[in-house]
């Protein structure tokens, strides 16, 4: 860490340079850091915490501050007298966990002890609440598990050190070398030691065989660590909660880009150094993305000031470890000679990278300092605080051992008779940074293993103060045994989730507006008991009826959506596999027509006439005149009168009569509504809802022939109507060119 005082005046200059560039680059990440950290905290549940029912509920429901990943989210009801059983997730309404308690739950006290992975940094997190039926509950308090070590902990906290450890060592061992100008030979072994009688060939073939066992090591810890950890999330190794932790977000697909960059940097880091560093500097990204970092708000500032840090940590601490390791068994065997020609030609060189790279190490980790605690206080008032303090201790303590043996110890070592005793003191020293930052490492292992930094757990005490009825107010995906419909009224999307048993209907019944907010005004679900769950919802039971009738009024008018509430409950997967079908025999079609009648709200009405033929020809006409022919990758289009103007298509995508029908991308839910008798053939009537976009689909399907006859669409914009006919029959679309 020699810089600049003990350095010539133009490389004097250039670690200036670098230390400014680092204080920059740090203060920069400090002023754009997030404000607050978004983690699945909870927020509240249905029933409250401590609430006593005279009735058995119905369901359960577990909000939180940021989406579920439902495949891993899950909840065990626990009774007084000690029976348990496993609630699957009927629904992880984005940011809420839908239950289904056994029915007719007897008097007595229950637990709800709950387990969810957030779909934003992929961390568990579990926790538990309790309800009485007809009796006081056990307690009044929901009781968040918050320590590292739960669920076999201890593990996770091992693997994630020993797994930091090997990468930051083996980082180190790729970006150094660009960094450190060392002349011919390795910024371990520079040309300036051949004079030294060394064995310098020994020492760098040490090296580079250290470096790919380190690389090596890498690789199967990072894997051990995303299985143990994706084991922790699912409930149990397997490949399937494997796919569910790895798949579902940006933070899981992170973990895998960090395991395979670290294979490609080992792979290359033979002879093909620079390429393997970018690699490596890739799976440093891996491993910022994959953090608590990826779950605040800014994202992109957040992950890049924890990339910086251990890119930085990499340089200065993986740095002088791998120093240590690779020139140890020399120092030991060579004596004053070989210690004296590594305090002169060695350790300068690395000097002058390790200073810029610890005042960047100290500016980022003072970032995440301030956005993981929220205050000063939970330094010593929280077990995250006491881990990061004694961190932040260790790594002072590296600081202050690279300074007295930098400033202090080196220049007097570096003369030709230098006291024993400093010599010894200078080393030990130097052999013992590396062994502190071991101890740096397991901290960091614990801080990542807790489920909630506190700053998140502030968040989540303002989510809950602030949270109206209504918020979250996500789109659930339907339960298996929920029939999710939609219709319009007026401008308004109105939506259900409808449920039937022998007692009748109930369910929620969600009005948004065309930009897809709770629409305001009244909402009356007719000739039902209904209650309000917030701004646009309500929730009801009715007698069992053919049809859900919901009342809303818009600008002093009324109208009236109706739901079609009756379905075959058990023939799901049979309507998933009719409307697969029925896909693919539209896509094989060698022409069909369609007609098209969109709506927006009352007076806005447009229809478009389609004529398609395989495999890349469509024309269409609108009831405006404007006419369209789509070839390929070529577009025409005129108004009426007007001469055609020539245009690409799909930026570069080439129409094609399979890839326009797509109704499975919309399919997160299929029910079969029906069968019926229509124009002297069998017809089945499929509903369909995509609760991302969100989209809600009504197909009509001839059961024979397998052809969609009409699908009716209803998204937060506007209601659409198409109709198809003349299935095969031969259509003729010329271009404009050959007319």
């Amino acid at each position: 860490m020699r810089c600049p005082v003990f350095l010539p005046a133009r490389r004097g200059r250039f670690c200036l340079r670098l230390l400014c560039a680092s204080g920059i680059a740090g203060a920069t990440s400090l002023l754009v850091a997030p404000s607050a950290l978004g983690h699945a905290a909870f927020v509240g549940s249905e029933p409250a915490p401590g609430v006593r029912l005279e009735r058995a509920p119905e369901r359960l429901v577990v909000s939180f501050t940021e989406p579920l990943n439902r495949a891993l989210s899950r909840a065990t009801l626990l009774a007084a007298d000690g029976r348990e059983e496993r609630l699957a997730a009927q629904g992880a309404a984005n940011r809420r966990l839908i239950l289904r308690p056994p029915s007719g739950l007897r008097t007595g006290a229950y637990k709800v002890r709950w387990h969810t992975v957030s779909t934003e940094d992929g961390h568990a997190l579990e926790g538990s609440f309790s309800f009485g039926v007809r009796a006081a509950a056990a307690g009044g308090e929901h009781v968040l598990e918050q320590s590292p070590l739960a669920r076999s902990g201890w593990l996770r906290v091992t693997l994630r050190g020993l797994f930091y450890v090997a990468v930051l060592l083996f980082a180190a061992g790729l970006l150094v070398p660009l960094l450190v100008r060392s002349g011919r030979g390795s910024w371990l072994a520079p040309a300036a030691l051949e004079d030294a009688a060394l064995d310098l060939s020994a020492l760098r073939a040490r090296e580079r065989e250290l470096v790919k066992d380190l690389g090596w090591l890498a690789v199967g810890l990072a894997a051990a660590v995303t299985v143990a950890e994706a084991a922790d999330a699912a409930g149990g190794a397997s490949v399937q909660g494997l796919t569910d932790f790895l798949l579902a977000n940006a933070s899981g697909v992170a973990r895998v880009v960090l395991v395979f960059a670290l294979l490609v940097a080992v792979l290359l880091a033979s002879h093909r150094r620079r390429v393997a560093a970018a690699f490596v500097a890739l799976a440093l990204g891996g491993i910022a993305a994959s953090g608590h970092a990826s779950s605040a708000e800014p994202r992109v500032p957040s992950v890049l000031n924890d990339w910086l840090h251990l890119v930085a940590g990499a340089v200065w601490l993986g740095g002088l470890s791998l120093l240590v390791l690779v020139w140890w068994p020399l120092l030991r065997r060579g004596g004053p000679p070989a210690r004296r020609a590594a305090a002169r030609h060695v350790l300068p060189g690395f000097g002058r990278v390790a200073l810029p790279a610890f005042v960047l190490v100290s500016t980022t980790g003072l970032v995440s300092l301030v956005v993981q605690l929220g205050h000063i206080s939970a330094l010593w008032s929280t077990g995250y605080g006491q881990v990061l303090l004694v961190k932040v201790t260790l790594v002072g303590l590296i600081a202050v051992a690279s300074a007295v043996h930098a400033w202090r110890l080196r220049p007097v070592l570096v003369d030709s008779q230098p006291p024993g005793r400093v010599e010894r003191r200078h080393w030990r020293l130097v052999r013992a940074e590396p062994l502190i930052g071991v101890a740096v490492l397991a901290a960091v292992g614990v801080l990542v293993a807790f489920p909630l930094p506190p700053r998140q757990l502030g968040a989540a005490d303002e989510a809950v103060a602030g949270a109206p009825a209504c918020d979250p107010c996500p789109l659930p995906k339907p339960a298996a045994d929920e029939l999710p419909v939609a219709a319009q009224a007026g401008s308004r999307l109105v939506a259900g989730w409808l449920r039937r048993d022998r007692a009748g209907l109930s369910g929620t019944v969600r009005v948004s507006d065309r930009h897809g907010k709770p629409a305001p005004g009244t909402i009356d679900v007719l000739g039902s008991r209904q209650s309000s769950c917030g701004r646009g919802c309500r929730r009801f039971r009715a007698p069992l009826a053919a049809t859900v009738r919901v009342a809303v009024r818009e600008r002093r008018r009324r109208f009236v959506a109706r739901l079609p509430a009756q379905w075959r409950q058990d023939e799901s997967a049979r309507a998933r596999g009719l409307l697969r079908s029925a896909q693919a025999t539209m896509r094989k079609l060698a022409s069909v027509r369609q007609r098209e009648e969109v709506s927006s709200g009352p007076g806005s009405y447009a229809r478009t006439d389609y004529r398609l033929r395989a495999p890349d020809r469509m024309a269409l006409e609108t009831d405006q005149g404007v006419q369209t022919v789509i070839a390929g990758e070529r577009r025409w289009f005129r108004t009426r009168g007007a001469p055609w103007q020539r245009t690409s298509y799909g930026s570069g995508i080439r129409f094609s009569l399979r890839r326009w029908f797509r109704w499975t991308t919309y399919a997160r839910a299929v029910r079969l509504l029906g069968r019926r008798r229509e124009g002297g053939r069998t017809v089945a009537e499929l509903a369909l809802m995509d609760p991302s976009t969100p989209v809600w689909l009504r197909l009509v399907i001839d059961e024979r022939t397998r052809h969609v006859l009409r699908d009716d669409t209803v998204t937060k914009a506007h209601s659409l109507t198409t109709r198809y006919f003349g299935f095969g029959r031969r259509t003729r679309i010329e271009l404009p060119d050959e007319r």
